[in-house]
């Protein structure tokens, strides 16, 4: 794609333009203020990036450029890719609405760390806010399509893909009204700008869930991922020791390990006294028959207490070795699946599936 994804009658903010004078500006207008009488802070305003002061648009480029892949690119994830059928279902459309995620038990966590929007961890899911300059038709044509944009080629096709992704997610966390108003009523999330009507975001993001799984960034050829796994993921195939710092203490880290220790000192132990029972029983004697039927039944109940152990740990330890088994051989069933109907389109990567499969392998497979 080589074109702005969206007409600019379809544009959310109208506050950038370009001008020609004789080359390609960037600028941001005051509205219907007059430059003549704006304050040194409207003035101030006119020349940032819209929703983010910190950037103007006189910067370097080469610091624009960086803060676009810092707000936009996965190079983790993307790195992890080829991986990431391990960890999530091989769905572009694997995204729960805004309000299905609160149906989940998970509560919205805002984050502005592209890398971290659309994982989950236990009851939170992390979600990054709409920019502002995304919703800006200049600012597309300026920076990311334009071959005269200041942006190197290869940077900008590659943030040009992480921005298409990211709002083609949008299309699918806003699927009904519902969505849009948590969205915009909630003070705490602010995902969307108040001032955006619910009919005009729909639009918007009609231009964006058409676009294909081979115009968007790797990370975003899978929805939802679920941060555990991602931790352990990239342990064996990047590195490192951890994706997402999960616990911000030693305390809360630890803690997580009292539950097993405790569980596998309680089993020691009841093991250690059933042997203790046996052993006593073998060695009475020289008493009557009734102490000595106490005696047995002491015995074989310790011994039947040894065994039940022993299958209760089997269980709990082949469980989750069956659980996670079965969840690899259904990954790589749909992942074998969408290569072989990739073969047969023609195409590399599968098209994105309809908002109508989402979630329907949630009970059947990896989630």
């Amino acid at each position: 794609m080589t074109e702005v994804p969206f007409p600019s009658n379809r544009q959310l903010c109208s506050e950038l333009f370009i001008e020609k004078n004789p080359r390609r500006v960037l600028v941001r207008g005051l509205g219907n203020l007059d430059s003549s009488t704006a304050t040194s802070q409207e003035a101030a305003d006119s020349a940032s990036l819209p929703g983010n002061p910190w950037i103007r648009l006189r910067d370097p480029y080469d610091g624009i450029a960086q803060f676009l892949k810092d707000e936009l690119m996965t190079d983790s994830l993307d790195k992890l890719a080829p991986h990431l059928w391990l960890v999530a279902t091989q769905n572009s459309a694997h995204i729960s609405s805004l309000i299905h995620q609160l149906v989940r038990g998970r509560e919205i966590v805002v984050t502005e760390d592209p890398g971290l929007h659309l994982t989950w961890i236990y009851e939170r899911v992390f979600i990054k806010p709409l920019p502002e300059y995304l919703l800006s038709h200049a600012f597309w044509d300026y920076f990311l399509v334009d071959s005269s944009s200041p942006i190197p080629a290869p940077e900008r096709k590659a943030i040009f893909r992480a921005a298409c992704g990211f709002l083609r997610s949008y299309a699918f966390l806003i699927q009904h009204k519902s969505d849009y108003l948590l969205a915009i009523q909630d003070d705490r999330l602010g995902l969307v700008p108040k001032s955006i009507s619910f009919s005009n975001l729909v639009e918007f993001l009609r231009c964006f869930k058409s676009i294909p799984d081979t115009e968007v960034s790797r990370r975003y050829l899978y929805g939802d991922l679920r941060l555990t796994r991602l931790n352990f993921w990239v342990k064996i195939f990047l590195g490192r020791r951890t994706y997402f710092k999960q616990y911000g203490q030693y305390g809360a880290y630890f803690a997580q390990f009292y539950g097993p220790l405790l569980f596998v000192f309680g089993i020691i132990t009841l093991t250690l006294s059933s042997m203790q029972v046996v052993l006593a029983a073998e060695s009475v004697t020289g008493f009557g028959d009734g102490w000595m039927s106490f005696v047995w039944m002491s015995q074989g109940f310790s011994i039947f207490t040894l065994c039940l152990t022993l299958l209760l740990s089997l269980f709990l330890v082949a469980s989750p070795i069956l659980f996670i088994f079965r969840e690899v051989i259904y990954a790589a069933k749909h992942h074998h699946q969408k290569d072989i109907f990739a073969a047969v389109d023609g195409d590399p990567v599968s098209e994105s599936s309809s908002g109508a499969t989402r979630g329907k392998t949630d009970a059947a497979g990896v989630v």
